[in-house]
């Protein structure tokens, strides 16, 4: 509860509410087979919305469709890597052929990866990041433009942690998913005139499987199901950002104060580095 309310951004929390808005839909979830991918998935399918699931785990996803099934639901299973180009192509292909109307996209499929610049490069950290956090989204989105109508919307689920300023050891994921929102954000005003509508959906810290090697359980954060339902809310509203209440004060703030935010995030780089000497 106290993560809820310090942390989350506004929500949809009723379910007759987003029935409402979804019921009859199709609609594409990119990274559904874990985390948040998955219990937006299931908030949509138990709205009575035909929910498209796409992730590069084959298993985890059939499980996730059998469990909509039995549920009453529908689901539908389509495997891809969104880092491999060509995969993403089949995948266009594949979804234009069988679903000409798409009602939303929901583009949540990420990688997060916690390290230091110089270690980042060794590792090609950036390359990989790039791939499946912008190009591979990018171009599944352009891909399906023409499936996407008057009414239609792309949802993107992004982080807090893409607006200023920049993290110490996070290079590599701030930059690539920066990149991806501010792409968006520019496809958003090309074809606002066809009625397709985009919002950015900006998550504080929430309990995946992604997230868990960095942070401790006493760590403050969403959990998955509060994070997913975030994500509905921008189906439910016309809105093109939604966000934590203290978002903007935070990037004032690195607006205003430059100076003061980089002393202060080059602290935490040294508190690290001293705790990694510890070890």
């Amino acid at each position: 509860m106290l993560a809820r309310l310090l942390l989350s951004p506004p929500a949809c929390r009723d379910a007759a509410l987003l029935r409402r808005a979804v019921a009859g839909q199709t609609i594409l979830v990119t990274g559904a087979s874990f985390g948040i991918g998955r219990e937006v998935a299931l908030l949509l399918a138990e709205a009575d919305a035909k929910v498209l699931l796409t992730a590069r785990s084959l298993g985890p996803l059939q499980e996730l469709a059998d469990l909509i099934a039995a549920r009453g639901g529908q689901a539908e299973v389509y495997r891809a890597d969104l880092a491999q180009p060509a995969e993403v192509e089949a995948l266009i292909q594949r979804l234009r052929a069988e679903h000409p109307k798409l009602d939303a996209v929901v583009s949540n499929a990420g990688r997060s990866i916690r390290r230091s610049a110089y270690s980042a490069s060794e590792k090609r950290d950036l390359e990989r990041s790039l791939a499946i956090n912008f190009s591979g989204p990018a171009a599944l989105i352009l891909g399906l433009l023409p499936s996407l109508g008057s009414g239609s919307v792309i949802v993107n689920v992004s982080t807090v942690s893409v607006k200023p300023p920049g993290g110490p050891r996070w290079g590599s994921y701030q930059g690539s998913k920066a990149g991806f929102d501010l792409w968006l954000a520019c496809l958003g005003a090309e074809v606002q005139a066809s009625g397709v509508r985009v919002c950015s959906v900006y998550l504080p810290l929430t309990r995946t499987r992604m997230s868990a090697p960095t942070y401790s359980a006493a760590t403050l954060a969403l959990s998955a199901r509060d994070a997913a339902q975030s994500v509905v809310d921008a189906l439910v509203r016309p809105v093109s950002r939604i966000a934590p209440w203290w978002l903007a004060w935070q990037e004032l703030g690195a607006l205003l104060f430059p100076n003061v935010m980089r002393r202060a995030l080059g602290l935490v780089e040294r508190l690290d580095r001293w705790q990694e000497r510890r070890r």
